[in-house]
């Protein structure tokens, strides 16, 4: 019926993934802060490729190997946790942060990181579940 609330089941499954995927992002983003410092957001280029990768993996997994996942299982590691793991709202802020201190080169380095690499950690995510 259209308009009908989805399942419980399938909010749970999107809701579980997605406060696993937020936690294991702001780890990412704290550890990479501690470890490289943060005159770059590389906690943000991690989690925006990581993510890439992790979708392309497991969209394709559960696009081209039928019953692979079960609708509450690819809901859960991809709405849940890639949609709490990666942080385009994070890339858009940080990147106007670092433009409006006048680091317009590492503004530009850090949407050409996210993107170039983000879509080749896809790439590479399709091509790993095609192997399968």
């Amino acid at each position: 019926m259209a308009g009908a609330f989805p399942p419980l089941s399938q909010i749970g499954a999107v809701a579980l993934g997605g406060s696993v995927g937020s936690v294991l992002r702001f780890l990412c983003g704290h550890f990479c802060a501690l470890w490289f410092g943060t005159t770059f957001p590389y906690g943000t280029l991690l989690v925006n490729v990581g993510g890439s990768l992790w979708l392309g993996f497991i969209g394709t997994l559960a696009l081209s190997k039928a019953g692979i996942f079960d609708a509450n299982t690819r809901l859960l590691l991809t709405t849940g946790f890639a949609g709490g793991f990666t942080t385009f709202s994070s890339l858009a802020f940080e990147t106007m942060a670092l433009y409006e201190r006048g680091s317009v080169g590492l503004a530009a380095a850090n949407l050409a990181g996210n993107f170039v690499l983000g879509m080749a950690a896809l790439v590479l995510g399709i091509y790993l579940a095609r192997l399968i």
